[in-house]
């Protein structure tokens, strides 16, 4: 539907192209300014004069008994426009759904062990039908706003472009509000076609409506003309491969070479010659230059063996592709790992910085100007910590590492049981986007585990693996064991440690009650039958953990 160069693609893959303009409900395309919707298919809408052109929206679309998407460009945004919706939608809610969507902001707000300012919010907006919906949300807290959009419960979502890709959320009317992006260092600009029309494809619910209206707002007639020629009657744009890109590059070059196990530069360039890059751009001499070059670098970190003309791929090289790590990355650990050798001690610290020197990690936290001399004491302070060559002041890449350094501190800051709230508050990270970081990093500690293990670094795999559990449980180390029950979060743990409950075998001497009171009588009792009820094997291997 988006794919302006199906053909080539096709053609690409010798296949037959199928083409089809049918849609379950059919979509009506327009620009709203000045009090009305411009459609291009239908007669045009007059809105309701008011101040701000999305409240009309909202009000035109809830006189029809209809829901409406808004997308907009920042997560702040997103969250003052639900707000101010929300006092336009909650007069118009029955009896029925008020009580509903109590319950729903109930659970909403309490999907954390202690909820922070955002789930505050969201759960206020909900309660009068209206939600936000971007990355800085967890997990539950999306899937939750989605199940009662579809059910209808919720009226109105104001969400970030990240919704129209992937999301089965469809609304009666789709608004794009704003359409332009601002990117660092290059100023606002447009959004390209394809996205918009993706946007655009969210309108219309099968099942509920004959037809949908996708609609990107202008701020005068001139606007609207330009944004219709763009959008409405625009063309998106063509796909490209991204083949070029040196990280994913290299990746595939490695994974090739492990699975061929025995293979030689010439079968490669075959190979690569067959892709969509090759296709597209030909096999220009530029290119077959890079895939050397990137043969090389491979040979050069250790990752395949060039001997007689023929290729073999090395149990680290199988390894680091088994990992889905870009091989720089895999690299850059490697040697981190080798200058911890040469240092008293491997600390949290310097093992979170090596983390953040990998291409996965990214992105960075930011920093502002005003915490520029913190990170840069906080360098100075552990510089002969870390595991890679601290940049000098003026250097290009000293900005950079007080980024590594400030994600390393966050991540620091987590396991030493700061509440999410204290988080957003110091270093501006949003649950949602907490969460990632925290599943982003568990893969990399997995995998600098496994290289380590694979290189002989024994006296490291302890620190990584206690590093691991405390970041995923978000816990000082004393916690660690308590942490491992069910229903035991880091809150739950450490209410018990601060009353003399420290260990697995103080939760089986403790009496219920007492369990009762401090959790609660059904996690006391879930609690009791996984201390009371697990085997003597498994109870072993969790007391070892404890003395561990």
């Amino acid at each position: 539907a988006t794919i302006k160069n199906a053909r080539e693609i096709a053609e690409w893959l010798d296949a037959e192209l199928v083409v089809s303009d049918w849609r379950p409900v059919e979509l009506h395309e327009g620009v709203a300014y000045d009090s009305i919707i411009k459609f291009y298919t239908k007669p045009s809408i007059p809105l309701e004069k008011s101040e701000r052109i999305e409240d009309a929206l909202v009000k035109n679309v809830l006189e029809r008994g209809k829901q409406i998407l808004f997308f907009i460009s920042t997560r702040r945004n997103a969250e003052s426009l639900a707000e101010r919706l929300a006092k336009i939608v909650g007069p118009k809610l029955d009896g029925h759904e008020v009580k509903l969507l109590k319950e729903l902001s109930e659970e909403i707000e309490n999907v954390l062990e202690v909820p922070t300012k955002q789930c505050k919010k969201l759960a206020s907006c909900l309660q009068k039908g209206v939600a936000f919906h971007h990355a800085g949300l967890v997990g539950k807290q999306r899937r939750l706003v989605e199940e009662n959009f579809r059910k209808g419960l919720i009226k109105v979502i104001c969400a970030t472009p990240t919704l129209a890709a992937g999301v089965n959320l469809p609304s009666f009317m789709v608004v794009v509000r704003d359409a332009k992006r601002y990117v660092p260092g290059f100023g606002a600009h447009y959004l390209p076609v394809l996205e918009v029309k993706q946007m655009f494809g969210r309108a219309g619910r099968p099942d509920y409506d004959e037809y949908g209206e996708a609609v990107i707002i202008a701020k005068n007639e001139d606007e609207a003309e330009e944004l219709a020629m763009r959008y409405v009657f625009g063309e998106p744009e063509e796909i490209y491969s991204k083949l070029s890109v040196r990280p994913v590059l290299r990746s595939h070059v490695l994974a090739y070479f492990a699975i061929e196990e025995v293979s030689s530069f010439e079968s490669l360039v075959d190979f690569f010659s067959a892709t969509f890059y090759a296709y597209q751009y030909g096999n220009n001499l530029d290119f077959v230059e890079t895939l050397r070059e990137v043969t090389e670098e491979l040979t050069e970190w250790g990752f395949i063996k060039q001997k007689n003309g023929k290729v073999y791929v090395t149990r680290l090289g199988k390894r680091v592709s088994e990992l889905y790590i870009d091989p720089l990355t895999a690299k850059k650990f490697l040697d981190g790992l080798e200058i911890a050798k040469t240092k008293d001690k491997l600390t949290v610290l310097s093992l979170l910085e090596l983390l953040c020197e990998g291409v996965e990690a990214k992105p960075l936290l930011p920093f502002r100007s005003s915490e520029f001399y913190d990170l840069a004491e906080l360098v100075d302070k552990h510089s002969e910590e870390f595991l890679v060559e601290v940049p000098e002041e003026w250097e290009p890449g000293y900005e950079e590492f007080l980024q590594k350094v400030k994600t390393a501190a966050m991540l620091i800051d987590w396991m030493e049981e700061k509440s999410e709230d204290e988080l957003m508050k110091s270093y501006g990270i949003t649950p949602g986007e907490l969460r990632s970081k925290l599943n982003n990093f568990d893969w990399l500690l997995y995998s600098l585990h496994e290289l380590a293990l694979l290189k002989g670094m024994k006296e490291f795999l302890p620190i990584i693996r206690k590093v691991r559990l405390r970041l995923r449980h978000g816990v000082k180390e004393e916690l660690l064991s308590l942490v491992k029950l069910k229903g035991i979060g880091r809150v739950r743990a450490r209410k018990l440690y601060n009353h003399g409950i420290k260990k697995l075998s103080d939760v089986k001497k403790v009496p219920y009650e007492t369990l009762a009171f401090l959790l609660g009588p059904k996690i006391a009792k879930k609690v009791k039958e996984q201390v009371e009820g697990i085997g003597q094997e498994e109870q072993r291997s969790l007391l070892e953990l404890e003395d561990w």
